[in-house]
């Protein structure tokens, strides 16, 4: 084994108390304990494999479905077209994977340079359900960062507020909050047409390194 290794995984001790032995190197026990994480690997890949809706031609978005859990109701996968790298306060814009819809977010310089962002990559972006408003389609649309129509799919009440899934016009799915009686005020309901608007800060980004 240890002429197989890029270091000795065997260390051999000679006479002393005990007679002496072969132990694991302290490399060797790291390279046994990578063994154990792998084949716990092997077996989440093995759930996506099941998973017939998952895409594999996409690391980010295998890796993400069997190792990344947030509390974000709303997670997308898309590629990065533009970004501004001059200005300490970045606008990038990312077109959603299978989709049309186009996602304006902004994060730091600092930020930009430590997901190592370029035209092209792939990215998983974040967006947590209490930052999007919701509007009737037939209200003045004010000015925002993120303006997206959809239809309302379901509504999921408690005693104060309300989860709403808007189904986008290509079939993606957003999930905000909004409290019972706006949604009085405003005559929503399943069916209704509605915008979608949210801050570019609101946005989070993952990538693979």
């Amino acid at each position: 084994m240890n002429q197989i290794a890029d270091k000795a995984l065997l260390a051999s001790a000679t006479g002393g108390k005990g007679g002496g032995g072969t132990t694991l190197t302290p490399y060797g026990e790291r390279l046994l304990q990578l063994y154990g994480l792998l084949k716990q690997i092997q077996q989440q890949a093995y759930h996506v494999l099941n998973d017939e809706n998952l895409p594999l031609d996409s690391l980010l978005a295998a890796i993400s479905r069997f190792s990344l859990q947030t509390s974000a109701r709303n997670q997308f996968f898309g590629t990065l077209m533009e970004y501004d790298n001059h200005s300490i306060q970045q606008n990038i814009k990312i077109q959603l994977t299978n989709s049309n819809t186009i996602i304006n977010a902004s994060l730091t310089k600092q930020s930009s340079k430590r997901l190592h962002l370029t035209a092209g990559k792939e990215v998983l972006i974040l967006i947590n359900a209490p930052a999007i408003k919701l509007l009737p389609q037939q209200t003045t649309t004010p000015a925002a960062d993120n303006i997206i129509i959809g239809t309302i799919a379901d509504i999921e009440k408690d005693d104060k507020d309300s989860e709403l899934t808007v189904k986008l016009e290509d079939g993606l799915l957003l999930c905000l909050i909004m409290s019972n009686q706006e949604i009085v005020e405003q005559k929503i309901k399943i069916g209704s047409k509605v915008t979608a608007i949210f801050a570019a800060s609101q946005i989070i980004i993952a990538t693979l390194q």
